[in-house]
């Protein structure tokens, strides 16, 4: 057993139908385990109140159940839609790493309600954009990733960026010569020269990281979920993550409702600084947790095109 991994097993199914009655005191009526997720086992949850949706952790102290609850307590504050929290438990005495129980928000995905037609790519990005401005008031002190206090790793926005260099998977995918013609290095040093030329200081505010409108929920406003992974950082993340899935027209549509103070030249060379540190990242991500060798190889060809053309 790795010590690191809760592996899954239908056991956890049964365990989630028997810690409902007993944590809330109500009865499951049904149970459907609509994700074995990359980073939690994830439920719908029908009882006889209300919907559920159940996050078991798969991975030890990721996400940090602590820090989804300050972020849930700031959205609630600025009045941002969010999953209510009805129950958390950080400990083992349910599931090994812990799990969370949240109502369950109705409505559909964005990017669900694209493919039928029914919404257009604009119009998604710009209700994203639109919600995004709210949550970018939450501050978090420091950079980087957080605890329940709100109080980030890193005390800049640089030593934030490069902090994937210390990660055990990054470094061996380095080592393993996946990277070739050491794109990596040399996309690292396109990150430093263009840092070094803009000298930006922004302070760090809540970033989702994950703001594509598959994590968006219409239903006749938007609600964000799948916080996990909620750093301290540039509001110019989150337009950055939509642009690297969604292309530069995503920009355009982000920008005209957020209406930055910044000027554009800047959130452009920003957003190349992150792009290129996502395909970076990503490619161990890929390659060792999720074991998707086709976006391995995608990520590959991406970083080439960002670092070399």
């Amino acid at each position: 057993m790795i010590d690191w991994i809760f592996e899954y097993s239908p056991e956890i199914d049964l365990k989630v139908k028997s810690v409902i009655p007993e944590v809330l005191g109500i009865k499951v009526k049904s149970l459907e385990r609509i994700s074995q997720g990359e980073v939690n086992y994830v439920y719908k949850v029908e009882t006889e109140r209300q919907m559920l949706l159940v996050r078991i952790a798969r991975y030890k102290n990721w996400p940090d159940i602590r820090k989804l609850g300050w972020i849930f307590n700031k959205l609630e504050q600025k009045g941002i839609p969010h999953p209510k929290i009805l129950f958390s438990d950080t400990s083992s005495k349910y599931f090994r790493f812990g799990f969370m129980i949240t109502e369950w928000v109705d409505g559909k995905d964005g990017m669900s309600l694209i493919r039928e037609g029914t919404l257009s790519r604009k119009m998604a990005v710009g209700k994203i954009a639109e919600t995004l401005r709210k949550v970018h008031k939450v501050s978090i002190d420091g950079f980087g990733k957080f605890n329940g206090n709100g109080k980030g790793e890193y005390t800049t926005w640089e030593e934030s960026l490069f902090s994937f260099l210390e990660d055990s998977k990054y470094r061996k995918a380095a080592g393993d010569g996946v990277y070739k013609e050491n794109l990596n290095e040399k996309g690292i040093q396109e990150m430093k020269k263009i840092i070094k030329k803009l000298n930006y200081q922004p302070k760090p505010v809540l970033t989702h990281q994950d703001t594509t409108p598959e994590n968006a929920i219409f239903n006749g406003g938007v609600t964000l979920i799948d916080w996990d992974n909620a750093i301290g950082s540039s509001w110019i993340d989150d337009v950055a993550w939509i642009t690297f899935w969604m292309g530069k027209k995503a920009r355009r549509w982000f920008l005209e409702v957020y209406r930055p103070q910044e000027p554009l030249d800047l959130i452009e060379k920003v957003e190349k600084i992150i792009h290129v540190r996502l395909a970076i990242t990503l490619i161990p991500y890929y390659l060792f947790s999720t074991k998707n060798y086709r976006a391995v190889e995608k990520m590959k060809r991406k970083l080439r095109r960002l670092v070399l053309i």
